[in-house]
């Protein structure tokens, strides 16, 4: 037949044969359906591959998202140990504070003054130089960031905290501040000098001139007893106070003595006001101080510096 196509379908075993016939139209239907089923394969392939590809991606991106968290995790972490940190370095600063303040009070010290260790003479103990009031806590004036070492200052703070209130009484009585509260140079330190009075003969000088402006407040150095309160032809208006354990304080040259004979003091107390009075070539504090009976230099009980 014209404009048709005809296909013999012969069995293996040489039984009947069959034909199909089918027209030009049909022809191109079966070519057609043959090149959409191929094109719908490649589609699929492709698809599959569009497929596999974006999974891999969002592999890749999961595993990024999960390394971020663990990263946001341990970063919280740290976050939060940080804050602990700061917290108890806090606590430690406050606690610090808290104890230099009492500190402060027991050791009769200024808080506007920033002491810093020293020793006098030979190397003493711990317990030894805060009765003396010659070694401080506040020596650091470095800022400290490191929390151990902010640690091991409060634990080194607390030990001295805790001596001072063992030795509490004996630091009292120790004459460990000074009898000015303004800043002054030593005029004439303890020992030999030259007679201030003219000529070039020397005179053993038994305390330390401190000189100042007539009327000065002169403050009790540690707490005592008054044994000597009035007028002297060389110290002029003389105050003398027994703090015990034969240790004594000596100001002279006042205008005015505020205490008698008798009568107690505590560290710090206001007894006088500084003048001219005596054998005196100015307006100056005479500043001295004895044990069991011998001169000594009464500067050495403090940290006071004489080149100031």
């Amino acid at each position: 037949m014209k404009n048709k196509y005809t296909f013999l379908m012969i069995p293996p075993d040489h039984g009947p044969a069959r034909q199909f016939q089918i027209t030009l139209k049909g022809k191109r239907l079966v070519i057609s359906g043959l090149c959409s089923f191929a094109l719908l394969m490649v589609g699929l392939f492709s698809y599959n591959l569009y497929l596999s590809h974006t999974v891999q991606s969002q592999q890749a991106q999961l595993a990024a998202l999960e390394q971020l968290q663990q990263e946001n995790k341990t970063k919280d972490q740290e976050i939060a140990r940080l804050k602990e940190e700061s917290l108890q370095v806090t606590q430690d600063i406050s606690r610090i504070q808290d104890l230099e303040l009492k500190l402060m009070s027991i050791l009769n010290l200024d808080p506007s003054k920033t002491p810093s260790f020293s020793t006098t003479g030979t190397k003493t103990t711990a317990s030894a130089e805060l009765s003396r009031g010659t070694a401080s806590p506040f020596a650091s004036q470095t800022f400290i960031s490191d929390p151990e070492q902010i640690s091991r200052e409060l634990s080194l703070l607390q030990d001295y905290y805790n001596l001072a209130l063992d030795n509490q009484e004996e630091i009292k009585h120790t004459p460990s501040i000074f009898p000015l509260k303004i800043e002054a140079a030593v005029a004439s330190e303890f020992g030999y000098r030259r007679n201030p009075f003219g000529g070039y003969s020397k005179e053993f000088h038994n305390g330390v001139d401190l000189p100042c402006n007539y009327g000065t407040e002169v403050y009790a150095t540690a707490s005592g007893v008054v044994s000597v309160s009035g007028y002297d032809r060389v110290y002029g208006y003389l105050i003398e106070i027994d703090h015990g354990d034969g240790i004594e304080t000596i100001y002279g040259h006042n205008s005015r003595l505020l205490f008698k004979v008798g009568e107690k003091v505590e560290k710090g107390d206001l007894i006088a006001y500084s003048g001219n009075s005596g054998r005196s070539t100015g307006a100056h504090l005479h500043y001295g101080a004895r044990i069991n009976g011998k001169t000594v230099d009464p500067l050495q009980f403090t940290d006071f510096t004489k080149e100031q």
